[in-house]
């Protein structure tokens, strides 16, 4: 055993476990890990680079996007109860989207001495985990008695493992600043051993094997093959093979969009449903399989035990490496026997008929930007190697053929697509990244420490806010629920509607990025050029602020959507 103390402990096990960055919001109790790093950096040693962020959610969220594209673990660091409790939404979408990240906070001291402000006693919690514990795979409180770095070696192994998820840290100021016992060499997450799933039981992979090859009309139904790129070759192999269709999100690049067994049919139309790895692959209120439908479940968890109440039938379920089943599966049917052939050289003479695409000739009269003709205008301008990150309108037309090119959160917490798109840019070298949100759900996100954030870092990205002027669920659902009400009839929509629009370039060019507002269905391709030169050439952020029609007015009209502006260019607001 070595002496160090609690956080250079932390560092070193984090690093030994593959963590390249923590991204880091400052708070008094966490002065010990910045010391620490220098310490690492001075003496050579291996340490996560220490990444400032303005806003907890950023970081997270930024976390988030690293996970996305490294695959490797990933950690941040917040202060105390309240540094925890700003992470908002972002713990939800870290948990959805299957993130191993490494949440920690600071604990507020507690010795007498170290008690120097009032902060200290109002900070102290009986139980901070609490806070995230319906959301980590694991929590854990350091104490002095602890070896710090076999702890966060443990709390990575637990993320790490299938499935992957984020897992919570509490740090206590006295652990990070003061000595601690450490193992020597210093443990790490591979260390202890990371579970590996194999191809599931291969009664359910034969039975599977024999339901393709004979069925009618079979599917696949995905969400998260396209995490692992080595799925996403074997899934598009065992469409093409055997003609099978598949219905997959856009969580991921699940399956090329040029591979011609897309399918958009209802699952009633189908005999045999492989669901394969798929949170929520049917909502029965909306649709369901047949009920002589045969349906076989595959996936990390096949049972979906995060949910408490789960209601969707199988036949068969079994605990897999999607890519591992895929394998599994294609082995199996290569010695097909000869009904088998001819039942699937028949499926395979009828790909799914592809839906019409939206003509983008089709726009409104007055030319304005709608969802449909941005997507389009994205379809054409992003290269194949661009990262594109989601959360406002359906991509489906934004062709994407190239795994770990589409990100989606998984989640339903908004503000994380331009967090995400910095980190993931991050994580890949600097890579181009495109950020598409709404007008609400960026400003969910901190613009302000976004921006900030990509500058420092030199990992511009351009963001698209589609702006409608306001929140579908405070409108459009408010419409649905109450279509006879009053609340709808009003000119602005209280609650709803975000009128005037805040002015999204304007604020960017403030902070020394590109900003343009787009209204013109026209100019949407100069723009995303530009914002590409700004990115590439100037290595500033960029912001399109493109106006479509307003929840349930359809207001275009620049005087109901933006302040008033003085002879001098300056709005009153």
């Amino acid at each position: 055993m070595t002496a160090g103390s609690g956080a250079a402990a932390v560092l070193a096990a984090a690093a030994a476990s593959g963590v390249q960055r923590l991204w880091f919001n400052s708070g008094s109790e966490l002065t010990s890990f910045q010391e620490a790093s220098a310490q690492a950096r001075h003496k050579g040693e291996p340490t996560p680079e220490v990444i400032t962020c303005p806003h907890e959610h950023v970081a997270l969220t930024a976390a988030m996007g690293e996970t996305m594209v490294s695959g490797r673990p990933a950690m941040t660091a917040a202060h105390a109860d309240l540094g925890l409790l700003h992470h908002g939404g972002a713990i939800h979408n870290a948990m959805w989207g299957d993130h191993p990240i490494m949440i920690m906070s600071g604990y507020p001291p507690t010795r007498a001495e170290s008690r120097t402000s009032p902060v200290f006693w109002k900070q102290q919690r009986w139980d901070q985990g609490s806070i995230v514990r319906q959301y980590v795979k694991w929590d854990y409180k350091l104490s002095a008695l602890d070896d710090a770095a076999l702890v966060v070696a443990r709390g990575l192994q637990v993320a790490l493992a299938p499935r992957r998820g984020p897992v919570y840290l509490a740090m206590p100021e006295e652990v990070g600043r003061h000595p601690v016992a450490t193992s020597d060499p210093v443990p790490s997450a591979q260390m202890l051993g990371i579970p590996v799933l194999g191809h599931g039981d291969a009664g359910v992979v034969s039975e599977v094997a024999r339901r393709l090859t004979t069925a009618r009309r079979p599917v696949v139904v995905t969400d998260r093959v396209g995490v692992d790129p080595r799925a996403v070759t074997l899934l598009a192999e065992l469409a093409d093979t055997l003609g099978v269709e598949v219905r997959a999100s856009r969580y991921r690049m699940n399956l090329p969009d040029d591979n011609p067994w897309h399918s958009t049919a209802p699952l009633d139309q189908f005999d045999v449903i492989i669901v394969l790895d798929h949170p929520v692959p049917w909502m029965p209120a909306v649709e369901r399989p047949r009920d002589d439908a045969w349906i076989g479940w595959v996936g990390p968890d096949p049972i979906e035990s995060r949910v408490p109440l789960y209601e969707l039938r199988a036949n068969a379920r079994t605990t897999a490496d999607p890519a591992a089943f895929l394998a599994a599966v294609l082995a199996e049917v290569g010695g097909a026997g000869p009904g088998d052939a001819d039942a699937v050289r028949r499926r395979r003479q009828h790909p799914p008929a592809r839906a019409a695409e939206a003509d983008p000739g089709g726009t409104p009269a007055s030319g304005v930007p709608t969802p449909a003709l941005i997507a389009a205008a994205l379809d054409r301008h992003l290269c194949p190697d661009d990262l594109l990150t989601w959360e406002v309108f359906d991509t489906t037309t934004v062709r994407r053929t190239k795994p770990g090119t589409l990100f989606e959160k998984g989640g339903s917490s908004l503000g994380w697509s331009v967090a995400a798109a910095t980190g993931a840019s991050i994580a890949a070298g600097g890579a181009h990244a495109v950020a598409v949100t709404g007008d609400g759900s960026y400003l969910f996100g901190s613009p302000d420490s976004c921006l900030w954030l990509q500058q420092q870092h030199d990992a511009p990205v351009v963001t698209v806010v589609v702006n409608n002027g306001g929140y579908r669920t405070g409108t459009t659902t408010l419409a649905a629920h109450y279509p006879d009400g009053l609340a709808v009839t009003e000119p602005t929509v209280i609650g709803g509607h975000l009128t005037p629009s805040p002015d999204f370039a304007g604020h960017a060019r403030s902070q020394g990025c590109y900003g343009e507002r787009v209204v013109r269905a026209a100019d949407l391709a100069a723009a995303l050029d530009r914002a590409r030169t700004a990115v590439a050439r100037d290595r500033v952020p960029a912001v399109l602020d493109v106006w479509v029609p307003e929840h349930l007015t359809g207001s275009m009209d620049p005087g109901r959507r933006v302040r008033p502006v003085d002879d001098e260019g300056n709005t009153d607001g």
